[in-house]
C-alpha cells in the first residue's frame, strides 16, 4: 500500500480544561469541533451504489476520509473522567449537553481555545473519551480537523489512545511496533513490511473494507481482501491473564503477533 502525504497547519499544545461553561478567560469564541461523517457517507455510498465493488468503494471512501477524517476515540484519564462526572453531577440537569473545553497553546505561546464534543462514559476499563475528528496519530501527536483547517496537536497526557501492538513471537515482552487506532477492535491484518495495521468496519454495510494505520500514525481506507492478503488471524489466549487480547496471523512465512484491546461497552 503507498503512503499518502498530509498537509498540516500550526503546531499547538493542548491542555483540557472541564466547566459548566466557558470560563472568562477564554476571550476567543472556542472553536467547534465537528465530528466526522464518513461512516454516514460511506453507508449512504453503499445504499446509493448497491453494486460499487469494494475497490471503487475504498477509493471513494479515502476521497471522504481525506475531506473529513474519523472519529477518533480519545479517552481520558481517571482524574479527568472522575472531574467531568463531578460536574454533571452537580448541575440541575446532570443529563444536558456538556461545554467541554480545551485551552490551547502554540508553539509560540498564542492561546486558543475548542468547544470538543459530548463525552462518551463506558464501562470497564473505556472510562470516558471525546471522538475527534483524526487524519492522523501516534502515541505523540495528532491531525485533527477543526473549522476546516488541518492541525497537529501535542497529545497532552491525560489523554490516551487505544493500540495495537506486535510483539515479537518468540518473546511477547519485546514490542516490535505499536499503532494509534480510532477505535477498539479486532485487527484483521499486519503488511508483510510489518508498517501497516488493518481493522475491521464495525458496520455491516462496510464489511468488505479496512482501516489501515500505518507506523508513521497516516490513515487510509483498503478493501477487506487487502487486509486479510497471506490468510486470516486466529485469537489466541494470552499467556498471562490480562485485559488484552492477542491475534496471530501466519503469513509469507512469518508468525505476527498483536495485542489489543477488547471493544468498549457502552
Amino acid at each position: 500500500m503507498k503512503l499518502k502525504r498530509i498537509s498540516y497547519g500550526v503546531l499547538l499544545v493542548l491542555s483540557l480544561a472541564v466547566s459548566s461553561a466557558y470560563s472568562q478567560q477564554y476571550k476567543p469564541e472556542p472553536l467547534p469541533v465537528r465530528k466526522s461523517n464518513l461512516i454516514t457517507e460511506l453507508k449512504a455510498l453503499r445504499a446509493a451504489k448497491p453494486n460499487i465493488n469494494p475497490a471503487q468503494l475504498a477509493e471513494a471512501a479515502n476521497v471522504i476520509l481525506d475531506n473529513s477524517g474519523i472519529n477518533f476515540a480519545a479517552s481520558f484519564d481517571s482524574a479527568t473522567c472522575e472531574r467531568i462526572k463531578k460536574i454533571k453531577a452537580e448541575r440541575k440537569d446532570p443529563n444536558a449537553p456538556l461545554a467541554l473545553g480545551a485551552t490551547l497553546k502554540s508553539v509560540d505561546a498564542e492561546g486558543a481555545s475548542l468547544a470538543l464534543p459530548e463525552p462518551v462514559f463506558s464501562s470497564g476499563d473505556c472510562g470516558c473519551y471525546v471522538e475527534l475528528p483524526l487524519l492522523q496519530a501516534t502515541d505523540k501527536d495528532f491531525i485533527a480537523l477543526i473549522s476546516g483547517r488541518n492541525i497537529k496537536f501535542h497529545k497532552p497526557t491525560n489523554l490516551h489512545f487505544s493500540e495495537g501492538i506486535l510483539v515479537d513471537s518468540k518473546d511477547q515482552t519485546a514490542v516490535k511496533r505499536k499503532w494509534s487506532i480510532p477505535f477498539r477492535g479486532t485487527p484483521i491484518g499486519v503488511s508483510h513490511d510489518e508498517n501497516v495495521i488493518y481493522l475491521a468496519f464495525f458496520e455491516p454495510e462496510l464489511a468488505d473494507l479496512s482501516f489501515a494505520v500505518f507506523g508513521e500514525g497516516v490513515f487510509q481506507i483498503a478493501t477487506r481482501a487487502e487486509a486479510e492478503e497471506g490468510g486470516k488471524g486466529e485469537k489466541i489466549q494470552p499467556p498471562q491473564p490480562s485485559p488484552t487480547q492477542q491475534i496471530k496471523f501466519l503469513r509469507w512465512g512469518k508468525t505476527f503477533l498483536v495485542t489489543y484491546s477488547p471493544p468498549c461497552e457502552s
